[in-house]
């Protein structure tokens, strides 16, 4: 096998002028330059399938094809698929696909160690296109492809670069004669079985050491249990101490798979996991769920928080494991001569591993990949590292800022690890990377940097946190705890609220008790006992921060309105709740107006930190959880008032009155905040419009500043219905232009609306409580015969609650149907009159008049005609020749005047009206002789014993279209 990079050359001779060059200089200068290329390839850009190489059986003509590609090997061969051209040296490459046909056993003559078991080879077939096969001159051996069958999907392909010199290993295709070694590079498309690849993988005389490592991390990934951490929800059922405790401890439910999941990624990264002898799964099980009383504090909820750091870890490692594709050196005999392409017809979708396919493994230079891979190891080791530096610490309550939407890594670091230099040295990446790992923010500073902002870092611009980790007050009196917190909050200016919640509140005593008695001695003992705890250390602080709390309940006593003195104490025997400086509310009281709260251990800027106490007795702080926003306070008296107590869904917003005047009002049915009050112009009101459908007719409740107040209101549906118009009718009357229109409503079966029609054409409104069964309701509209109108109906329905809606019909289009009356009867008179009419100067000009383009009107004959030929019923002639009939009108016995009156029978009547458009009626004069006409005729229309005509005028080209109801023209 002719590898190239198993010897590199690194120099060359320079040429002299008229120097006999050997063959030896001649090879080393060609030699170092191809190394250089190959190393460039290898080093520089990477090695594996760039692209394409996808591949397809097609059973339908046996074939294999394989699209082109590119690829490196180890070794620096760049290999696409070739076609062979005439010369034999010469190959093409400009093609998407080759189709292959046949096969062959294959027999390495050059024994390539990455295709032998033992010093024998795997079985490999070569496969060949129909093109190669017809120039071979033996086809010996060569068998169809097809009668391979459907085993060929367990094929894997591979690209093999037969690379040899003819000198190191004679072949019979190899021409010998030439002068120098012919260095021969063959490309071969082999088949080997999916096993054979395997346990060349696994057991090879050659270890493909790159795509080993890399198949072991998609293998990895594969077997990774998916992790995420289960919320811990508050809700009004928690009111005792244990049941906040429980619901801690039921989220610690994925420990088995993440000692399952961490133990294979320890495995494969070579991490060590070291327990002090316990097993990682008894290792996490003892840290999150401890055996009670096995540590001083009941910090179940910060075991909660280690849980999640280490499943964040461990998804930031997974996350990570398919991004290190990176190789710094790869191994040259990795595959050096070869490339595997996946499986026949691998599908190779984005995203999907492919078996036996070598990825690209990118050089460093090209990616950020071989850094993942630091960090994959990094992180494995703070992973362990976070499991032996947890404690259950105790100290005073500190605020440190931080962020909330990041990597594990970029927050700071919580309260309960021991901040040491090896935790440092793992928490985060980039810092550690550019030796800033003490920059780092923490509770603990003792192993930080020294440098004032980050031992204070409060005092610093903090514009790029959004986060404040509150710690140290898990186990203090909850009112020391939120005296510190917002001692803290009003030193540095921090925007958050604290809030204490308590789970068990008993009624409070109208009378004085014994607890309320204050002894000057008592007071006296329990300040030495406090001084002595301190003095000899015979205390965590907890404890004395405990007595002192006791103390402080006693003194606040004395600030009271009133008491009075009895025995040896002071009794207090009048309390001013409003000197009371904390005030709590039931933690179930406050589920019910307010949701969201997580355990975040600590507040987002701008949010709300709860903390949560068992009862007056026991009031040591058990847990926190927060809002993302602030929530306001019960101190101040609030009042709503609302004008009406029922809206419908349209009417207009409503506004209210509060007391605040800046109160914030809130909405809700059944316990469900709803989003129905706006705010303009400080005024806030409540917007009908606004509630959803599912909320209407039911009782809407109103909090101010999250205080219930006792005001209800009602919110009706508006009628929901349909109405639309359908069929128009005419009366069977044609004389009669008038409409009936049907006015369908749907649905039409509903109990309680009343339905007002306004049918749009001046009549009076119709009011109905219930329609017809059908929902159809008609309405006749007066119509001027021929005329259009249009209309625009509405229909308003009102429900029983008052609320109405008007919805509105489509404009209705109503022409009044032609009638009979006014075309029966009409007269139509056609004249020349002398001295006015100068058109018409020829002795037979004779015409027919037709109605809409073919009934001729009038019964009146023509005349005979002594030449044969028809004439029309309308003449016009004026010279005194044989045609002229001498029609003058009346009382006019000479001249030349002509006069035509034609009268409309009933049936002609009927026929006009039948044929008429939209009530128009066309008229035209046509010539009956097809000769001797120019000119157009004076004509009139009048209506049945109506003197006054309805037109009179030319018509243009002899051509008339009127309405003969209304004389309007088109």
């Amino acid at each position: 096998m002719n590898t190239k990079l198993d010897n590199v050359t690194t120099q060359y001779r320079k040429f002299n002028e008229n120097q006999a060059l050997t063959d030896g200089q001649l090879n080393e200068f060609i030699d170092y330059f191809e190394d250089q290329d190959r190393l460039s390839r290898t080093r520089l850009s990477g090695v594996g399938v760039v692209c394409g190489f996808k591949s397809e059986s097609l059973d339908l003509d046996a074939t294999l094809v394989i699209t082109q590609g590119a690829g490196v090997t180890t070794d620096g061969d760049l290999i696409t698929l070739r076609q062979k051209l005439d010369k034999t040296s010469d190959v093409a490459i400009d093609f998407d696909a080759r189709s292959y046909k046949y096969y062959r056993n294959y027999i390495d003559e050059v024994e390539y160690k990455h295709f032998r078991i033992g010093g024998n080879q795997v079985p490999l077939v070569e496969v060949i296109t129909q093109d190669e096969y017809d120039k071979l001159t033996n086809v010996e051996g060569f068998r169809p492809l097809k009668e391979i069958g459907s085993a060929i999907y367990d094929k894997v392909v591979v690209l093999y670069l037969e690379s040899y010199s003819n000198e190191e290993t004679p072949c019979q295709d190899a021409d010998c004669d030439n002068t120098g070694a012919e260095q021969v590079s063959n490309l071969k498309v082999l088949l080997a079985d999916s096993q054979s690849v395997s346990d060349l993988i696994s057991g090879g005389d050659a270890k493909d050491s790159i795509y080993k490592a890399h198949n072991a991390y998609e293998e990895l990934f594969d077997q990774l249990p998916k992790i995420k951490a289960k919320r811990v929800i508050l809700d009004t059922s928690v009111v005792k101490a244990s049941d906040l405790k429980t619901r801690f401890q039921n989220a610690n439910t994925a420990i088995a798979d993440l000692s399952k999941g961490f133990g294979a990624i320890a495995g494969i990264f070579n991490v060590n996991i070291n327990f002090g002898g316990q097993n990682l799964n008894d290792k996490l099980t003892s840290l999150l769920n401890p055996v009670p009383g096995s540590s001083r504090l009941d910090d179940y909820q910060y075991r909660y928080d280690l849980l999640k750091d280490l499943i964040d870890t461990y998804n930031e490692i997974k996350e990570l494991i398919l991004h290190l594709n990176a190789e710094c050196c790869p191994g040259i005999n990795s595959f050096p001569k070869h490339l595997l392409l996946g499986r026949v017809g691998a599908s190779l979708e984005l995203g999907e591993y492919t078996p036996y396919r070598h990825s690209f493994y990118h050089s460093p230079v090209t990616t950020g990949d071989d850094e993942n891979y630091e960090r994959v190891v990094m992180l494995a080791n703070r992973f362990v590292q976070k499991i032996n530096g947890f404690q259950s610490y105790i100290g005073p309550i500190k605020i440190t800022p931080s962020n909330l939407d990041v990597r594990l890594g970029d927050k700071a670091i919580p309260y309960y690890y021991n901040v040491d230099q090896l935790l440092l040295n793992k928490w985060n990446y980039e810092k550690t990377k550019t030796d800033r790992e003490t920059y780092n923010l923490s509770y603990h500073t003792g192993n930080l940097a020294s440098d004032d902002f980050i031992q204070n870092p409060l005092n610093y611009n903090i514009d790029d946190n959004d986060f404040y980790r509150i710690e140290g007050h898990l186990g203090l009196p909850y009112k020391t705890a939120l005296q510190n917190i917002n001692d803290l909050k009003a030193k540095y200016g921090l925007a958050f609220d604290v809030v204490a919640l308590v789970l068990q509140k008993g009624e409070k005593p109208t009378e004085p008790t014994k607890d309320d008695v204050v002894s000057i001695d008592d007071l006296r003992k329990q300040l030495v006992s406090i001084s002595s705890d301190i003095s000899n250390q015979r205390t965590n602080s907890q404890s004395t921060l405990f007595n002192i709390s006791k103390l402080d309940e006693k003194l606040r006593l004395l600030n009271k309105a009133e008491f009075s003195k009895e025995g040896e104490g002071v009794t207090v025997v009048k309390q001013d709740p409003k000197k009371d400086d904390v005030i709590s509310e039931l933690l179930s009281e406050f589920l019910e107006r307010k949701s969201g709260a997580e355990h975040i251990a600590g507040v987002e800027r701008g949010g709300t930190f709860l903390v949560i106490y068992d009862s007056e007795t026991n009031n040591q702080v058990l847990a926190d959880f927060s809002l993302p926003y602030l929530c306001c306070s019960k101190k101040d008296p609030v009042f709503l008032s609302l004008p009406k107590t029922q809206l419908c869904q349209k009417d207009a917003p409503m506004a209210m009155s509060i007391v605040p005047a800046d109160g914030e009002v809130k909405a809700f049915v059944n316990g469900t905040q709803i989003s129905a009050i706006t705010q303009s112009g400080g005024q806030s009101y409540f917007n009908p419009g606004m509630v959803g459908a599912a909320y209407l007719g039911q009782t809407i409740t109103f909090t101010v500043n999250d205080d219930p107040v006792d005001v209800e209101l009602i919110v009706y549906a508006e009628p929901v219905i349909s109405v639309t118009a359908g069929n128009v009718s005419y009366g069977e009357d044609t004389s009669d232009p008038d409409a009936t229109v049907d006015f369908h409503v749907t649905p039409s079966n509903n109990p309680g609306f009343t339905y007002t029609f306004n049918f749009g054409d001046g009549s009076p409104l119709l009011t109905l409580t219930t329609l017809p069964s059908n929902g159809i309701v008609q309405h006749t509209y007066t119509l001027v015969a021929g005329r259009e109108d249009i209309f625009n109906p509405t229909l308003t329905v009102t429900n029983r609650n008052g609320c109405s809606t008007t919805f509105a019909v489509a404009p209705l289009k109503l022409t009044g149907q032609m009638t009979v009356v006014c075309l029966n009867g009409m007269r139509v008179v056609i004249q020349y009159r002398d001295g006015i009419d100068t058109y018409h100067a020829c002795n037979d000009a004779s015409f027919n008049l037709l109605g809409n383009g073919h009934i001729i009107i009038g019964s009146n004959p023509p005349p005979a005609d002594p030449r044969g030929l028809r004439k029309g019923n309308v003449h016009l002639s004026n010279t005194g020749g044989d045609q002229d009939r001498l029609n003058r009108p009346n009382g006019v016995t000479s001249g030349l005047s002509r006069y035509n009156e034609i009268i409309i029978t009933q049936d002609e009547a009927e026929q006009l009206a039948a044929g008429a458009n939209e009530g128009f009626v066309k008229f035209s004069l046509v010539c009956a002789l097809g000769y001797c006409h120019t000119g157009v005729a004076y004509t009139q229309l009048f209506l049945a014993n109506d003197p006054t005509p309805i037109y009179s005028g030319y018509p243009v080209g002899n051509f008339l279209e009127i309405n003969p109801c209304t004389g309007e023209r088109r």
